[in-house]
Parts: C-alpha cells; structure tokens; sequence
C-alpha cells in the first residue's frame, strides 16, 4: 500500500511539470525524476505511460486494502499489478518500485494461507 500512496501521489506533480516546463524536474541530490528509458519516448506517450504508473499504484492501494483485510482476491489482484508494475517503474528507472514490488509479492505469498 505504500508504493500505491507514494508513487500514486507524487508522479501526478511529476507529470505536471513536464507538461509545464517540457523537462523532468531535478530532486534536490540532482537527478531528475524518472528519468529512465520513457525518457525518450517524447512528452505525450511518457505522460501516458506515467498516468498508467498511477492507475497501477490506485489499484496496489486497493491491493494492500484487501491484504490488510485478508482477502484472497487482494492476493490475486497484486498478482495482475506486478507485471505492469515491474515493467513501468523499469521504464522510469524507479528502483524503489522494482525492489519494493517482488518484496510485497514474497509477503503476500508467506501470508496467503490466512487469506480468506
């Protein structure tokens, strides 16, 4: 739920400000935000792909909620999410996503039997 609320919250302002300025904005240490493979791909389908990125973190809240609450279908719902999950946060070059994701699914996986 955490990778939800985190990237669902900020790649909005992320977005915003490359439709703004026509550059990803710079983090205080100096990179730029999701600046990964997407990058090339101009403007338009980069902001596509990233308002995809936030529909997938609205439905990892879902997921988590579901979890939280143990039911089974939050299990089979993260299961849909971490293919398209895994493979936007690569093509942003988000190592949080990329590590976090395989790490929820090992957790889900261990604590699937008391789902009901």
């Amino acid at each position: 739920m955490f990778l939800g609320i985190a990237f669902g919250a900020s790649i909005p302002f992320v977005l915003a400000h490359l439709a703004r300025y026509d550059e990803l904005p710079m983090s205080p240490l100096g990179w730029r935000y999701m600046a990964g493979p997407f990058e090339q791909l101009g403007p338009a389908r980069f902001i596509a792909l990233g308002m995809a990125l936030v529909g997938v973190s609205a439905l990892d809240v879902v997921v988590g909620i579901w979890l939280w609450q143990g039911r089974r279908r939050g299990l089979r719902l993260g299961f849909a999410t971490d293919g398209p999950a895994l493979a936007l946060g690569a093509g942003f070059g988000l190592p949080l996503l990329l590590v976090g994701v395989p790490i929820r699914t090992a957790f889900a996986i261990a604590g699937r039997r008391s789902l009901r």
